[in-house]
């Protein structure tokens, strides 16, 4: 047998923790697990699954698809832990969590966010073979949250989901502040996945927790998510109210990161509004401000949505300008920015089409092919391409 096919029969041992976390999770023996897959139509004896758990071989997919069943699960969520192997050797030896932590933390404020999650699940181990210890449980929560958002930044947003599920469950060890990052962080992840409905819900919920506690800072954060989901719903207008909102509340916090991202938003809706030369005015202004501050991310958003912008107006050329320059922020530090780069590729996509220049089409529609595989999130493009991927038309 070649390498490679002795390869592919061999198991995966993230994978085979993962799926004795959920099963221990559920309080199932590995009988219970084969009972429960029967029912769910499937078959998996206990044999297979103790193999699946101890790394010796890799689940079929139709058998990942029964497993996802019987653990309320996406399937996605087992091809994410998969991916995160690549990370394990950024795992850091040390053995205090704080350390760890704080770690963590510098490796996010540099971008990167493979480093920061290897950092975060380390703590995490540590700190759940210590939960017999009131603080240590206390700061398993926060790491909880801080890790999910290590998590979507990687675009793993059904294990980021699992993360601040696990993390609320536990919410009477939570202090308020925590709570409202983890409602608002499931609130922009539920937005992500196109459930604006229940992302207003977790945003509301969040902003009465901040009032009530009279945290300033979390208010603002739950303003902000709350802005953005009106955008999502196409509610500019009420959206503009909600950013500055926020923005008064940033202004009060000295929260220039967070500014950035309010003037961002509210440029955006300007646009939609069809106040195009004030929307451009003020994500040039929020450019600006990100490159003062060196925030890449905010940079690349900048570009593309100037770039949305200038298409809106028939400038073609500027907005090609601008997607060169969203493209060259988007991929540092071996990580991309898959939601940007799609956004860019649509974009380019779109431009080609308008031109009738079927080489740049089919260049922009590969790229967009191979991204959309990478991307849980759904925002309009990432819908309107799908809608275009089941008609079957594609012209490139």
């Amino acid at each position: 047998m070649g390498s490679q096919a002795a390869a592919n029969l061999k198991g995966s041992t993230r994978l085979g923790i993962y799926l004795r976390k959920l099963r221990s999770g559920y309080g199932y023996s590995l009988r219970r697990v084969e009972e429960r897959a029967r029912a769910e139509g499937g078959e998996i004896d206990n044999s297979q699954l103790s193999r699946y758990e101890k790394g010796i071989c890799y689940p079929s997919f139709d058998k990942l698809r029964v497993l996802a069943s019987v653990f309320n699960v996406s399937i996605q969520s087992f091809s994410d832990v998969v991916d995160l192997e690549v990370y394990e050797e950024l795992k850091p030896g040390a053995t205090d969590p704080v350390e760890l932590i704080e770690t963590g933390d510098r490796a996010v404020k540099d971008g990167d966010h493979g480093a920061a999650f290897a950092c975060y699940e380390r703590a995490i181990e540590l700190l759940l073979d210590r939960r017999g210890d009131l603080e240590a449980r206390k700061l398993l929560g926060q790491v909880r949250v801080t890790q999910a958002a290590a998590l979507t930044r990687l675009g793993k947003l059904a294990l980021a989901e699992q993360e601040l599920r696990a993390a609320l469950r536990a919410h009477t060890r939570l202090d308020a502040a925590t709570q409202i990052r983890a409602l608002l962080s499931l609130a922009n992840i539920h937005a992500d996945l196109g459930d604006t409905i229940l992302s207003e819900i977790e945003a509301e919920k969040a902003s009465r927790l901040a009032n009530q506690s009279q945290l300033e800072r979390y208010e603002a954060m739950a303003k902000h998510t709350l802005a953005r989901v009106l955008a999502d719903q196409g509610r500019f207008a009420a959206a503009v109210d909600r950013y500055r909102e926020a923005a008064h509340l940033y202004a009060a916090c000295g929260e220039t990161f967070e500014a950035i991202k309010v003037r961002m938003g509210i440029g955006t809706c300007y646009v939609d509004l069809g106040k195009t030369r004030e929307g451009v005015r003020m994500l040039r202004s929020a450019l600006s401000e990100a490159k003062t501050e060196g925030h890449r991310r905010l940079q690349a958003y900048a570009w593309s949505n100037l770039s949305q912008a200038y298409y809106r107006q028939k400038d073609v050329d500027r907005a090609r300008a601008c997607l060169r320059e969203s493209d060259a922020l988007a991929l540092y530090n071996n990580e991309k920015q898959t939601d940007i780069l799609f956004l860019n590729a649509y974009y380019e996509w779109k431009i080609a089409g308008d031109a009738d220049n079927p080489t740049r089409e089919r260049i922009a529609f590969g790229r967009l092919k191979a991204l959309r595989s990478e991307l849980e999130r759904k925002f309009p493009e990432v819908e309107d391409f799908d809608r275009y991927m089941e008609r079957g038309c594609r012209r490139a």
